[in-house]
């Protein structure tokens, strides 16, 4: 069976809330070397690792994430939602998913929540280029203009354009914003189109993944990477 990166889906969210330092040093103990999260802006321009827009689905705020400065996102309970274990679990800042990367030896896909929000990618690459952290770092988007402003800030930082559509160019449009990877969910993969990125020189990353047999039949067609609630799942799956 080919190397197929594990890719922790917002840390191991099936066993601890998910965008949490909780579900990320889980994903580690379950043997992840890949770690994927979400990134949205708080009112004063901070990153923080969040899916929504709304806080009402996995905090005990309401709103959105964009009214709310730093410090007040981070008294929000992350946590409890998920477990009573988990009671006052925080929000993540990007300096700390970070700082957790280079202790854990673990690589972080950072998908970009927003799109249109004047700054986001220079302040992204500015603070990866901060901490040193470039290379260890894939930036993920469903948008092309967000790949397309990264690249130009820096086209040594590593990209890879989301797809959740059957586009018929969207390899062309991969090549187009300089991504390095194409990450389609999972029930639009084909052989035909991993072998024709393949062909792009581009790898494939695909998600969510979260049963065994799916998870065999992937890393059988050949992709390179795999994202999964369940790390430990995928890994059974490979070492099989």
């Amino acid at each position: 069976m080919n190397t197929v990166r594990v890719v922790a889906h917002r840390g191991a969210s099936g066993y601890a809330p998910e965008n949490t330092m909780a579900a990320f040093h889980r994903a580690v103990e379950l043997g992840a070397s890949f770690i994927e999260t979400d990134l949205q802006l708080s009112r004063d321009a901070r990153f923080v690792a969040l899916h929504d827009t709304s806080l009402n689905r996995t905090t005990n705020g309401r709103e959105n994430v964009h009214d709310f400065t730093l410090a007040e996102l981070q008294r929000l309970d992350a946590g409890s939602w998920f477990s009573p274990e988990f009671a006052g679990e925080r929000i993540p800042t990007l300096e700390e998913i970070l700082r957790f990367a280079r202790e854990a030896d673990v690589v972080f896909y950072l998908e970009v929540k927003l799109s249109g929000v004047w700054g986001t990618e220079h302040a992204l690459v500015a603070a990866l280029t901060e901490a040193e952290m470039l290379q260890r770092i894939v930036v993920l988007s469903f948008d092309l203009a967000t790949l397309l402003e990264l690249r130009k800030r820096n086209p040594a930082l590593l990209t890879g354009y989301l797809v959740d559509w059957p586009y018929p160019d969207m390899l062309e449009r991969a090549v187009r914003a300089g991504a390095r990877q194409l990450a389609p969910r999972a029930d639009l993969l084909t052989p035909a189109l991993i072998e024709q990125a393949r062909g792009a020189d581009l790898q494939v990353v695909t998600w969510t993944v979260n049963e065994p047999a799916q998870m065999r039949h992937l890393a059988g067609l050949g992709v390179h990477g795999i994202m999964t609630d369940y790390p430990d799942r995928l890994k059974a799956v490979l070492a099989q």
